[in-house]
Order: structure tokens, then sequence, then C-alpha cells
């Protein structure tokens, strides 16, 4: 079955793969044939994940050039090449615009839109040189439409599906596919791990909050329903895709009014 992915052998680095989404991403890259790099600014986490997985850990925070392109050297190196890359770093942090200030924002766009552009940068050098390869990243829907104290967190998600467009148009010719996931609020262990209860209960509180907001299939999404959709635009099931962004978010996007923005990966 793992033959329809064509992922067998592929060198493969999930960054922000030390938990939520990021870790299940890992083992489903894994599980598909794919060799994979696990990279996370938390060493325990990367180790953990990489174990799990049964590939390398690469220790680093991409919101630093420097160490995003130390990042993608080390996978490649100790990989053997380098031919999708996953990255799933991003957190919003609410504020009214008129109450943020210059710092606020540069540290919004250097986590949820420089990063990604720090990676893009240095995976492209060797997937240009070495024949093509995927890019998945994780936008949001608050990147579609605007919401109240997310002004500059939904600028950086706007921005990283325009990134994806334009690095498509580039690359596409030189076999360098690159996607978006765009989810609505999920309920990763940042959220659930916050709530004093067990984890069953938190759940049922995420998903009496979507009840409230609207969210039409009445809940939000979990960890899985982001990477499974990160592995299909990896993946060749979706070979003919690129610049575009998957819309995950149980419904929200189709009806008015629309919910306020996702919190977290």
């Amino acid at each position: 079955m793992k033959e329809i992915f064509g992922l067998e052998g592929e060198p493969a680095l999930v960054v922000g793969g030390g938990y939520g989404s990021g870790r299940i991403t890992a083992r489903l890259l894994a599980e598909a044939g794919a060799r994979v790099a696990v990279a996370d600014r938390d060493a325990e986490r990367a180790e953990a994940v990489a174990q799990e997985v049964g590939g390398i850990a690469v220790v680093g925070d991409v919101t630093s050039e420097e160490q995003a392109r130390a990042i993608v050297d080390q996978a490649h190196e100790r990989l053997g090449g380098l031919t999708r890359v996953a990255n799933i770093v991003g957190l919003v942090k609410m504020g009214a615009f008129i109450e943020t200030d210059s710092a606020h924002w540069e540290a919004q766009l250097r986590l949820n839109l420089l990063s990604q552009m720090f990676v893009c940068h240095a995976a492209g050098r060797y997937m240009l040189a070495g024949g093509g390869g995927a890019i998945a990243m994780v936008s949001s829907v608050s990147g579609f439409y605007g919401a109240r104290n997310q002004a500059v967190y939904g600028i950086a998600k706007a921005g990283v599906m325009s990134l994806a467009r334009s690095l498509s148009d580039e690359w596409a010719g030189r076999g360098i596919r690159i996607n978006c996931v765009a989810p609505d609020i999920t309920a990763v262990p940042r959220l659930t791990d916050a709530m004093p209860m067990p984890e069953s209960d938190a759940l049922a509180r995420l998903d009496a909050m979507a009840v409230a907001e609207g969210v039409p299939m009445q809940r939000f999404g979990r960890a899985e329903e982001i990477a499974k959709p990160l592995l299909f635009l990896l993946s060749d099931m979706s070979s003919f895709m690129t610049g575009q962004t998957l819309v995950v978010d149980g419904g929200t996007m189709v009806h008015f009014p629309h919910s306020s923005g996702d919190g977290g990966r």
C-alpha cells in the first residue's frame, strides 16, 4: 500500500517535528518508507520522536536564519540528500493591534513567516541542485479572512500562502512542488496540556467551544488531521499539485460568520 506514496527511501525533514502534528507527520513519513530527520528546538523532544520513527534528530530554532540553514545542512548531510520538507512551525499570539508594538509584530512575523522563508531558501538550494522535491508548509484560515486580535498573525499566514505560490512559479519547471495546509483551531498538546483536566475532558471542552463558534463539523481539528494532508502534499499522490493551499477547518470557511482563527498546531 505504501507504494502509492512514492516515498520509499526519500530523505525527509520535518521542522517542528517534536510534538503535535509534526510528530505525527514524522511517523507517517517513516511508515511510508521515507528516511526522516526530526528538527525541533527542544533536543529532548527531537530525540524522542527520532527514536520513535527510526530517524535522526536535529536541534535548532528556525526563527534564526543561521540556525535554519544549519538544520537543513545537517539533515542533508546526515540523510545523504533532501527531497521532502514539512515545515510546521507557527503559533498565534493574540493582541489588539493598537496595543501591540513593533517587537510583537517582528516576533510574530519571524515565527510564522520568516521561519518558513529561511527553511525554503536553505532547502531550495539542495532541491534545485538535486533535481527536485516537495515542500509542505502550514498556514492558517486566518490568512484568508480578518480575525480580531490576530492582525499580524493573519498577515504572516497570508504571506506563507503567497510564498508557496511565488516559489511554485519559480521552481515548478525544475521539479520542486510547494503547497500549504491551512487549518482552523487544532487541538494540539499545547492547548490540551494547558487545561487542568484529563485529555478527554479537554477535547470535549474544545469541541464545545467549536459548537459555540459555529464550526459546521462541531469540533476542532486533531493533530493527525493536519499531518495526513501534509503527507499527501509531500507524496506522489499530489504529484500534479503546486502552489496550492488545502483548507482543513471542519467547514469554517464555507459559512458566515467565520470563527476567530486558529490556536496552534
